[in-house]
Parts: structure tokens; C-alpha cells; sequence
């Protein structure tokens, strides 16, 4: 429905939802209050209305959700008979495409209309335009007071609209960063010029137009979801000595960057800029795609970079800059670089030398002999530039300055770059993805109650690619490229703890599960970031084979089609925060979103659907790690109970009807999910999503396994049903086509007794179930923990080797009848050894060798499993017994650990001393 013109129109959709609820009518009452809502918003941000209309809408429109959120709350009253039924929100239907868009319409209290919106024409026609949001604020700093600033007009020739296309004047070397911080933006200026230089373009100055007024100004800014239009004067601000503020260009008195900066530093809330990078500059700017890469982390491939950086470069679908860390003190070649700053990756073809690349700025005779990007056996080079003024009495402060660019320039080797900076930040065309799809969603907070709101969205992109049985073999083939850019829409820029994560998987990689279970592949992904862009890229068929063919058989291609499951993320303590979701795309790959699938964050009923949700923490007792260490049945479990077709409803916890929630219509009856299928008939499996949500800084695991109901000591790849893969930061998504029967669930964070803190536990499942929490081994009884290790004397192994009574002893005390049992397992992986833990009555006297060949209780045959052995619960009379833990060889070093629980609290357990000069 598209929004009413006049404040007439949404009156009448008022009265009608006041005639509504006098009538009874309260669910369409309800609905029609939040449309007069949207209707008097909607009017209100009209840039034709003035503040006391705007006020009138407001008011309108809050006394319209008040009489929503009164029905909504009265209908929630046990025994009510309001009967309010919320339709679930189709997320994918231009009607909330448009919503998510008009919503985050508003920066820094502002609104920036859409790009296509119509603007008003001027009330007189032929006037000087004047910004009516004011001039963007300019800080007090040591250099400048904001007393002394004066706002006007260069000269009218530099302003004239054939000058914005007149960018082949400007060099990299002629932009410079005065008193203002905002080296990010001056670098991306600077590698935009060289852009247009070398391929003839005008990437970043057409996005600057002239308005339809004198002295006005339209940026084409890419903001929140689509292109929007930033609307400034010509005024530029300027010191009492006449020197420039922001950016300028010195001798070359060209001002479309200094319009550029003035009209991204109001979007940014003023010129007391807040820091950036060039390529989340870029992307408002230009629209290319952002790429953070972070030079210091384990993950960053130095080799594939270089190759694909370069490539890019040389082709014109990439611009680059690097960055320090805040506390860099390096100097290269004598020049010391800057804390925090941002340096532009530059160049310019030289004709007289073949091309290789990028090519040095210097405007010297060594151009003609040295290429600033030089590739040879031992040597790789790069050139970059300092936007920044170089002294205070630099003449570049001037408008009318002259160029000396020379000292502002380093080669730097490639291997230095990645030593000494923490940053690479990149900007890719978006013409390499000619497909592609978009989504604007809207995080909703998964705890209200709490400090911090954290919420996850989970999309299914089906998609359909080529398979040829050769690739190109160009380091820049995007043909078969996904890549999916998660963006946190702005509202205010100032906002502050706003973390974001995007995690992306194929759904038909060969068992994830798999992945996960191999010894020593424990690894964590999707870490949470507070910039407002996380890319993830991925390609079309990976893990697929290769057709085979022989050389005289013609090439042919198939279709092949598949799904990626996309899980976006927000933590933070704001409400509503909206979001977009690109997906690019090659050549060979077709897309589309699932949109029976959902976003998995709507509830809404009718859909066949139950969940069940539980809160829990983590704690030191309970946090047992990764499957890679022996605590790892430790960690919280629960008893999934999934009813067959023919069983009534238990009453056991499963959501009655009206509360049931379902994202699951597109995978009931998927063949495969993520997981192994359970056993049974296809038709008879139940889709299940288990997920879990954490704090941010928590790496976390889902898993389900066969069982009946018991706790899980350790895992056998035969017995996992579905994983959620790695550990992923603050939350984890598991999804299976489960048969009827029992499971254990096992929630479980990446370090042991490490990561810790709350969390929730959702299970989603087409058909009705029951979910139980599974006890703690030893629960309600009394725990006494030992620590000990077998050394040089007390190595003795198995009895047979004729010094069993030599090993460690544990003396436990009962003084009543009780129940008991205990745990023995390594406290480290290595070395591995085969255990056994068995209990003896105490002999009656301790300076005798006793006999140990019959004992009352045993953990079985030896067993090097991960998890240990265990005695299981046993009642034993008032006494003393001996508790004898050993491995099956002699000789081991190692250190253990030995839990004993009983259910009487005067138990008492102590390590026996057995000297050799007492045995």
C-alpha cells in the first residue's frame, strides 16, 4: 500500500480503526491504528513540512500506537477475549522493503531523502542557495578556533559545473589534509584522481552534481540500503588567515573535493569527524563494494592478496589504502609514520617503461627508470602518499599553494606494508558482479530486559550456477564469486557499542559435522566488528568435483543449484536497527532469497510450527570447552524428545498453537540441511533448527546427538545427527531433517572454564517435541576434587606388571550409608594413555602391601577416551575404601584429574602417602 499524500487521508484511516475498536473489532483495529502510524510518520518527515505540521503528525502518531499497544496489551490478559491475531510481516514484499528504507531515512536527526524522490523547487528561484540544516561543526582544536572561522564562496570559476568533470588537472599529490582529521577521506579522494586519470573515469566526482539552485549542490551518497541525497551550499569554511580548514587543492584551486568533504563531514554529524577508512568512505561515496583486511591477523594470506590487490589494481576494479594502529612509531626510509593514519596507494602509467602495475608519483626524471610497483624474483614495491600537510608553515595550507609532493611519498616493499601496518583497505567495483540480490531487515533485541540487546537474522540465498569443466585461471575471475556485505544502517554517528557479525556456508558441504569432529579442526568464525560493513566472500559449487573429461571429449556446462545459509548478527543496546544484506554475484551464478524460509526472527502462528526456549549460563562448573578437551561432557546438555505422527501431545513443553513460531516452512522436506538425517522414513522427519545466542565475545557450538536421554561423555562422529560447525561468535545455528526419537543437545563454548557468561537455547521444530535438561554427572550429591600426577615412583600400570599397589591411592571415608561414584580423566591431551579407576575396601592396616585383585567397583577395561572412565553411582556401607587410579602401561607421566561425588556431606577424601621407603 503506498503511504497516504495528505493529512486528511491518514485521519480518515484513524477514524476508522476508533470505529474499529468501539465495534469490537479489535484485531483490525489494531492493524489499522499501526497503518494511521506509519501514515503520520510518513507525513512528518516530508521535506515540504514545516515544524509545527511535523509536530502535528507526531502527535497524531503517538496517540495512534498508544491505542495499539493498549489492544496488543489487553488481548495478552489471561481469560481476554480480544482475539488480536498478528499477521506475520512478509520481509521480502516491497511494502517492508520500503518501511526498512523510510526508517533509516534519518542521520544525526536529518532525513536524506532517496535519490529518485523529487525535489522541491526553490521558493525564489535565481537566490544563492543557503543549507537550511546550518554549516557542519567544526571542533576547537589547537590550531583553530571555531570563533575564527569565516564560510565563502572560492572563486567562481573553480565552482563552475564543467569543472567537476575537469578532473584530469588534479593529481594524487595536489590533495591535502589541512586541519581536519579525516585522513581516511583525503586518501580516498586521492586514489579516486588516480583512478580517473589512468582509466578515464569520474569514479567520486560524479558523485558531486550541481543542485537546481545557485550555489547548491547534490552528493549521490550510498546511505543505509540505497542512494540518497545530501544537499549542501557552496560556503567553505576558512581560517583568519585565509587558509583552508578541510581538504584543498592547492595550486590547482580545485573545490569539487572540498564540496565532497563538506557534504560527507554533515552525513558524519561535522567536521570533528569520528575516523573511518576509505573503503567505509567509499562505500557512501562511490558505492564500491568495502574490504577490511587485517595485515596482523592469523588468517591474513600475504601471497593471495598481493596477486589479487595488484590484479585488481592494474584492471581498474580496485582502489587501495593502507593504515596504522594507534600506536605505530615505525619509520620508513626516514619518515616516520603517523598514528592512526590513513596512506594512499597511488601510481601513474608510465609510457616510457612497460607497465607492471602501479607506477610512483614522484614527478621526477626516476619515473622514467623506476615503476612503483615493481614484481621481480626478490622485490615487490609499492608507492604511497601522505595526504597530510607536512609542517604548520607549509605553504599547501594555502588555497593558492604550490606543489610539493615529493616528501609526502614513500616506496615501501610489500613484505614492510604487511609488517608495518595494521590495515589494507579496499574498494571493488561492483561491475565485476553483474548478478546479485538485496534485503533491508530490521534486528529486533532478543533480551529486552537486559543491558545489551543482541539479535541474529538467518536467510537462505538459493542460488544456480554454471559448472565448465576449466576455470579461467585469472586471479580475478569473479564468474563463480559470492560475496555477501552485511551493513548496520547509521542513525546517529555518534552512537557508540554497536557490534555487528556475519557468518555465510554452503548447505551442501559435505557434512559440517565432519569438518568439526576431526581432531584438532576446532576453530572459530564470524567475530564481531563495530564497523558498519562485514564481507565475507565465497564461490558458487565449492567442494564440488571437478566434471572429469578427456581432451578430446568438447567442454559442456551444467546447472547445478544449491543454497548458502547466511546468519547476520547484531549486539548492542539500541532498539530496531536496521540492516542490509548485498549479495554479488558472477557471471555464472544466478540468485535468490528463500523467502519460505524466513529471516527466523518473526513470530508468527498458523505455521504448523513449535520452539521452545530456555535460558542458562555458562559457568566455570559448567563450561567444558570444545570437543578437544576431556571437560567436554561438562557442558550443558538437554534430552530432545521429538513425538511420532501418531502420539498425542505430552504436555510436556511443547507451545500451544496460538504461541507456535515457525521459520520452517522452506525446510520441511528439504534432503539436506546442513547435518546427517536422522533414521526413518523421509516422511516422517521433523525439520529442526536448534540455535543459541551468547555474548559477543563467546565463541559457541550447537550439536545434536543420538542418544536415549543420557548425558553425552564424549562424541563419535556415528552418533552426531547435526553441528552448527565452528565456533561462532555470540551464536550458533543448527539445522536437520530429525526422525521422531530421543537426542541429546549439547550447547558448548570454545575454551573451557574460559568462555563464560549467559545465554539462550531456541529449538524449533515442525513437529510437537519435549526438551528436558539433562543433570550433571554427580548432581545432588557431594563433590570432592583431587589432583594428582603418576611420576618416577608412582608410574606402576596395570597389575599385572607386579606394582599396581605402588600407583597413587585415594582414601575415602563414609561415615553412613551413601551413594557414590567418580571420574578419572587427564587434565591435558597429551600423552595419550588408557585409564582405569577401581575402588578396594581399605586393608586394616596401611603399612601392608594389600591385596588388590578383586576389587568392589571398576571403571571396566582400560580406555584412552578423551572424556576418561568413570565408576557408575554405587551404594557402599559406612568405611574406608581405596580408590586406585592407573594406566595400562607403566611408566606414563602424566597429571589427572579424579572427581569423586557422594551423597553424604561428611565424605572425606585424601591421598594416601606411599613412599617407597613405606611400601
Amino acid at each position: 500500500m503506498s503511504p497516504p499524500k495528505t493529512f486528511q487521508e491518514a485521519e480518515s484511516i484513524y477514524d476508522r480503526a476508533t470505529k474499529l475498536e468501539f465495534a469490537a473489532e479489535f484485531s483490525s483495529a489494531f492493524h489499522l491504528y499501526l497503518e494511521a502510524t506509519d501514515a503520520f510518520l510518513h507525513l512528518s518527515r516530508s521535506s515540504v513540512a514545516t515544524p509545527a505540521f511535523q509536530a502535528q503528525c507526531k502527535a497524531r502518531a503517538a496517540k495512534a500506537i498508544q491505542r495499539a499497544e493498549k489492544i496488543k496489551k489487553a488481548s495478552k490478559t489471561p481469560g481476554s477475549q480480544l482475539g488480536v491475531v498478528l499477521a506475520p510481516v512478509n520481509c521480502f514484499g516491497a511494502d517492508h522493503q520500503a518501511y526498512v528504507l523510510r526508517k533509516s531515512s534519518t542521520v544525526n536527526n536529518i532525513r536524506y531523502p532517496l535519490w529518485n524522490e523529487p525535489v522541491p523547487l526553490p521558493s525564489t528561484p535565481g537566490t544563492h542557495y543557503s543549507d537550511p540544516n546550518g554549516q557542519p561543526a567544526i571542533p576547537p582544536s589547537k590550531t583553530i578556533n571555531s570563533a575564527d572561522i569565516t564560510w565563502k564562496r572560492p572563486p567562481r570559476d573553480v565552482l563552475a559545473p564543467q569543472e567537476l568533470s575537469s578532473t584530469s588537472i588534479l593529481t594524487p599529490a595536489d590533495i591535502y589534509q589541512n586541519i581536519i582529521d579525516d585522513c581516511s577521506l583525503c586518501a580516498s579522494v586521492a586514489i579516486c584522481i588516480q583512478h580517473n586519470r589512468r582509466f578515464n573515469s569520474r569514479l567520486l566526482s560524479s558523485s558531486l552534481l550541481p543542485g537546481n539552485q545557485p550555489s547548491r549542490y547534490d552528493l549521490k551518497a550510498y546511505l543505509n540500503g540505497d542512494c540518497r541525497r545530501v544537499s549542501i551550499d557552496d560556503l567553505l569554511p576558512f581560517n583568519d588567515s585565509e587558509q583552508p580548514v578541510g581538504i584543498s587543492s592547492g595550486r590547482m584551486e580545485v573545490a569539487w573535493p572540498a564540496l565532497i568533504e563538506k557534504a560527507y563531514m554533515k552525513l558524519m554529524g561535522g567536521y570533528d569527524f569520528p575516523g573511518s577508512n576509505s573503503s567505509i568512505d567509499l562505500r557512501v561515496l562511490t558505492g564500491w563494494i568495502p574490504e577490511q583486511l587485517e595485515l596482523q591477523s592469523p588468517s591474513f594470506e600475504r601471497e593471495k592478496t598481493w596477486e589479487r590487490i595488484v590484479n585488481g589494481f592494474r584492471k581498474g576494479s580496485c582502489v587501495v589504502t593502507v593504515g596504522t594502529d594507534a600506536k605505530t612509531t615505525l619509520e620508513m626510509e626516514g619518515v616516520k609514520l603517523l598514528p592512526s593514519h590513513a596512506y594512499a596507494v597511488v601510481g601513474e602509467l608510465n609510457k616510457d617503461v612497460p607497465w607492471l602495475g602501479i607506477f610512483p608519483l614522484r614527478l621526477h626524471a626516476q619515473r622514467k627508470s623506476n615503476p612503483g610497483i615493481q614484481e621481480t624474483k626478490n622485490e615487490r614495491w609499492l608507492s604511497l602518499i601522505d595526504s597530510r600537510v607536512p609542517t604548520a608553515n607549509s605553504p599547501a595550507k594555502r588555497w593558492d599553494s604550490s606543489n610539493s609532493s615529493d616528501t609526502r611519498t614513500l616506496d615501501m616493499r610489500w613484505d614492510d606494508i604487511c609488517a608495518a601496518f595494521e590495515g589494507i583497505y579496499a574498494s571493488w567495483d561492483p561491475a565485476l558482479f553483474p548478478y546479485g540480490a538485496t534485503l533491508h531487515e530490521v534486528w529486533k533485541p532478543a533480551n529486552a530486559n537486559g543491558n545489551v540487546q543482541a539479535s541474529v537474522r538467518h536467510l537462505r540465498l538459493l542460488y544456480e550456477y554454471q559448472n565448465p569443466p576449466h576455470g579461467s585461471g585469472d586471479p580475478l575471475d569473479t564468474s563463480k564469486d559470492i560475496w555477501v556485505l552485511l551493513t548496520r544502517h547509521l542513525l546517529h554517528t555518534r552512537r557508540e557499542a554497536e557490534y555487528i557479525s556475519l557468518s555465510v556456508h554452503h548447505e551442501d558441504e559435505d557434512d559440517r559435522k565432519d569438518m568439526w569432529l576431526n581432531p584438532g579442526d576446532a576453530e572459530v568464525k564470524g567475530t564481531f566488528t563495530t564497523s558498519p560493513h562485514v564481507l565475507v566472500k565465497t564461490r558458487a559449487g565449492r567442494g564440488v568435483p571437478p566434471q572429469s573429461h578427456t581432451p578430446s571429449a568438447s567442454p559442456t556446462s551444467t546447472k547445478i543449484s544449491s543454497a548458502l545459509l547466511i546468519h547476520a548478527s547484531y549486539d548492542g543496546p539500541f532498539d530496531d536497527v536496521c540492516f542490509t544484506v548485498n549479495v554479488f554475484c558472477g557471471a555464472d551464478v544466478k540468485v535468490r532469497w528463500d523467502e519460505d524460509a524466513g529471516t527466523g526472527g518473526a513470530i508468527s502462528s498458523g505455521d504448523g510450527g513449535f520452539s521452545i526456549q530456555v535460558d542458562g549460563t555458562l559457568t566455570s562448573k559448567n563450561a567444558g570447552g570444545n570437543h578437544t578437551h576431556p571437560t567436554y561432557m561438562l557442558n550443558p546438555q538437554w534430552h530432545l524428545l521429538i513425538y511420532d505422527e501418531s502420539t498425542g501431545s505430552s504436555g510436556g513443553g511443547a507451545l500451544a498453537s496460538s504461541e507456535r513460531a515457525s521459520p520452517l516452512r522452506g525446510f520441511v522436506g528439504s534432503s539436506k540441511l546442513g547435518g546427517v538425517s536422522g533414521k526413518g522414513k523421509t516422511g516422517q522427519k521433523s525439520a529442526v533448527v536448534l540455535s543459541a545466542q551468547g555474548p559477543r565475545e563467546v565463541p559457541l557450538n550447537v550439536t545434536a546427538v543420538w542418544s536415549s536421554g543420557e548425558r553425552i561423555v564424549g562424541l563419535a562422529e556415528k552418533e552426531v545427527v547435526t553441528s552448527s560447525g565452528a565456533y561462532t561468535y555470540g551464536r550458533a545455528r543448527a539445522t536437520a531433517d530429525m526422525a521422531p526419537g530421543s537426542y541429546t543437545v549439547i550447547l558448548s563454548a570454545f575454551e573451557p572454564q574460559v568462555h563464560l557468561g549467559q545465554f539462550t537455547l531456541s529449538i524449533e521444530s515442525s513437529r510437537q517435541f519435549d526438551l528436558t535438561p539433562i543433570p550433571q554427572e554427580g548432581a545432588g550429591m557431594y563433590a570432592r576434587v583431587s589432583k594428582g600426577e603418576w611420576d618416577e615412583h608412582t608410574a606402576a600400570g596395570r597389575p599385572s606388571h607386579g606394582r599396581y599397589h605402588s600407583n597413587p591411592i585415594y582414601e575415602v571415608q563414609l561415615p553412613s550409608n551413601a551413594q557414590l561414584c567418580a571420574r578419572l580423566h587427564l587434565t591435558s591431551a597429551a600423552p595419550t594413555a588408557a585409564l582405569n579407576l577401581s575402588l578396594f575396601p581399605a586393608p586394616s592396616s596401611a603399612s601392608k602391601i594389600p591385596r588388590l585383585d578383586r576389587p568392589l567397583a571398576s571403571s571396566g577395561p582400560y580406555s584412552d577416551t578423551l572424556s576418561g572412565v568413570s565408576i557408575p553411582t554405587r551404594m557402599l556401607s559406612p568405611g574406608k575404601y581405596w580408590l586406585i587410579p592407573s594406566t595400562f602401561t607403566a611408566g606414563v607421566r602424566a597429571s589427572f584429574r579424579l572427581a569423586v561425588y557422594c551423597s553424604d556431606a561428611g565424605c572425606v577424601v585424601s591421598r594416601q602417602d606411599r613412599s617407597p621407603a613405606k611400601s
